[in-house]
């Protein structure tokens, strides 16, 4: 029977395929200069897959284990205490030689995570918590933590990463943008110094002797992008012989913040590495294109769809070769005309501005329909983001010659170790699992919630609904209340903005607007959106990463109140919006407010008996027991089409990657 065969870069630094346990995955005689893990290129089904990983993945440790390790701790954290430097400086010595040949077993964890909590005491002066000592010890078993907002992550993630490093793992810390990565890099550096360790970060704006000297650091914060973009130029390099321009020290150990939105949200978007093309030739390709789409009419010649897909009718087709009779060249071939046209197509019709991306400095600009931020360095393919351009008015760019591509699905399955947490992953517990390999545990509240839900209501319009959203900002606002009102697109958050102002409201206004140079602004922002009476209109996932501190007043009259006034694709980010408020057991309330005019019905009315539904809710019928099954039905159905996108993504990955191995192997028959 002949083997597998392995991904195309295996065995190019490392052979190791599989980590065994108490082993370290660092950088050696036994892992090679670039350790990562070899996976074998199966394409298998989503239910096979999610029965294989839940197999192989640890067990969660029981209560009494959890119990034990916490007394562990404790007690480590007093001998610790009791010790002078130099027996301190000794220990520390001996601990971290111990788990460079033990691993990280429970109790060198324990005496680690003691002596880490001893360090986080002397510099900022309080106690790490229960639940924050336990999630870092799941993740430091190759878990994911569901973690509440407000928990304390930041230092959660400071336990497990250092832990690692202890051991002498080069461990990357993955964050959500620059700003995070410079900040939490710059701000714990003097917690990894008093245990010994270095820590750097790396930004986009990283030049490659930066990135080295960077990467030899013992904890490296850095975003998923940059990082997956040094891991293809470094396989570039390696396969030209380059050894100098190799940035990583190998894939061994990563702790992802914000799981869900690296693993999940971002999981769809190809990593492509990528140089310029020559503009001249494609430019008339974009224009003809154009001026061809142009001449079709909506409905009867092309049908679009909410998934901003674009489909030719018969009548469309036919209408197109008669306009394209006497053109020459490849516009002669059917396929070519209509991919081309379609893209058109798609670019004037489906792709909106202020919703889809923004027009700033003569250029286009993806905005991440995750995020609500620009997508910096991003261009779409196929030529619609030089058509987008042309419809514009802004000048095209080159179209980008791909050299190699990864996606995260395919990148971080081949850490040795990994890891990561976030405020909400239990609602994609199986995907991850059968995807990367990671059991999900939620972590329970240190205090008990006191988050006052008042549910949803949906009204007939969208004036109707953005009058009522002013109304309760307002009256919420004259209580002294802090008001934070969630949107989805910059268009929304520019429609609540002129709202506001025609009520005389004063209010700040955070979206894809501000981009990632921008990050300290973002962040100060959503830091002041605790003050009394204040509103703040944010897309949902902007600042991100960054607590909303509540003055005493604010706290007083009932805390932060969220407002949120577009029903999301995931359930996820509606979660991540109401986690705002009422954190660490504070007062909190939360509401959301809809019209029947918003785009998530659509999708729903396009479903077949669920349109029936959708008429009779709009009509009064079914009350608010209805409205609310419709809402988490539109939620539904979108994460499951999302879940197959991305499982056909990882499967169109996996045959790509097993036809270049095979090409490359002379016994595969």
């Amino acid at each position: 029977m002949t083997a597998l065969p392995r991904h195309p870069d295996a065995g190019m630094w490392s052979e190791r395929m599989t980590l065994q346990d108490g082993q370290v995955p660092r950088p050696g005689p036994v892992h090679g200069a670039y350790p990562l893990k070899d996976v074998p290129l199966r394409a298998r089904g989503p239910w096979m897959a999610w029965l294989q990983a839940w197999w192989r993945a640890p067990a969660h440790p029981t209560a009494r284990r959890n119990r034990q390790f916490l007394r562990d701790v404790r007690a480590a954290q007093a001998n610790w205490r009791g010790l002078s430097e130099p027996e301190r400086a000794q220990q520390l010595q001996t601990l971290r030689r111990r788990l460079g040949s033990e691993g990280f077993t429970p109790a060198l964890s324990a005496s680690s995570f003691g002596l880490i909590t001893e360090v986080v005491k002397a510099h900022l002066g309080f106690q790490l918590h229960d639940v924050q000592l336990l999630a870092a010890w799941w993740m430091l078993g190759q878990r994911l933590a569901e973690m509440a907002t407000g928990e304390g992550k930041t230092l959660t993630v400071l336990l497990t990463a250092a832990t690692g490093a202890l051991a002498g793992v080069p461990v990357h810390v993955l964050t959500a943008n620059d700003y995070l990565a410079r900040r939490d890099a710059q701000q714990l550096a003097p917690l990894y110094a008093s245990l010994g360790l270095s820590v750097a970060f790396v930004t986009s704006a990283s030049q490659l002797h930066e990135r080295q000297q960077a990467y030899q650091a013992d904890v490296v914060h850095v975003t998923a992008k940059e990082v997956a973009f040094d891991h293809l130029r470094d396989r570039a390099a390696r396969t030209v012989g380059d050894d100098q321009a190799i940035v990583l020290r190998g894939l061994c150990m990563a702790v992802v913040d914000e799981a869900d939105s690296i693993l999940i949200d971002e999981a769809c978007t190809p990593l492509i590495l990528a140089r310029a093309a020559d503009l001249k030739a494609a430019d008339q390709r974009y224009r003809l294109a154009l001026f061809l789409a142009r001449q079709l009419k909506a409905d009867a010649d092309f049908l679009t769809s909410d998934g901003l897909q674009v489909r030719l009718t018969e009548g469309g087709q036919a209408r197109l070769t008669q306009l394209s009779q006497t053109l020459q060249g490849a516009w002669r071939w059917r396929r070519y005309r209509h991919e081309q046209v379609i893209c058109a197509l798609q670019a004037l019709h489906t792709f909106r501005k202020d919703v889809h991306y923004l027009v700033r400095d003569e250029a286009i600009h993806i905005i991440d329909d995750t995020t609500g931020r620009l997508a910096v360095g991003r261009a779409w393919s196929r030529g619609l983001h030089q058509m987008i351009a042309i419809k514009e008015g802004v000048p095209p760019q080159p179209e980008n010659e791909t050299l190699t591509q990864t996606s995260y699905q395919a990148l971080f399955p081949r850490y040795l170790r990994l890891a990561g947490l976030s405020g909400t992953v239990h609602e994609d517990r199986a995907e991850l699992l059968r995807v990367y390999g990671l059991p999900t545990c939620k972590v329970p509240l240190r205090a008990p919630s006191r988050r006052e839900d008042r549910g949803s209501m949906v009204l007939p319009s969208a004036a109707e609904k953005w009058r009522v959203v002013v109304s309760h900002a307002q009256a919420e606002a004259a209580q002294g209340r802090p008001v934070l009102i969630g949107t989805d697109t910059v268009a929304d958050s520019d429609a609540v903005s002129r709202a506001l102002t025609e009520a005389g409201l004063a209010h700040q206004v955070l979206n894809a607007r501000q981009d990632e140079a921008q990050g300290e602004q973002e962040q100060a922002v959503i830091a002041e959106a605790g003050l009394p009476g204040r509103i703040t209109v944010a897309t949902h996932m902007a600042g991100r990463g960054t607590d909303v501190h509540l003055s005493e007043e604010a706290l007083s009259q009932g805390g932060l109140h969220v407002i949120n006034t577009n029903l999301n694709r995931s359930r996820r980010t509606d979660r991540q919006l109401m986690g705002r408020c009422a954190r660490q057991g504070m007062p909190g309330s939360c509401e959301t407010i809809l019209s029947w005019e918003d785009g998530c019905w659509r999708e729903l009315g396009a479903a077949g008996w669920l349109r029936l539904a959708v008429f009779g809710a709009r009509h009064g019928l079914g009350g608010q027991v209805l409205t609310r099954w419709l809402c988490r039905q539109t939620q539904v159905l979108a994460e499951a089409r999302a879940c197959r996108r991305r499982w056909s993504m990882l499967q169109a990955d996996i045959q790509m990657a097993r036809q270049l191995a095979m090409a490359g192997r002379e016994d595969w028959d």
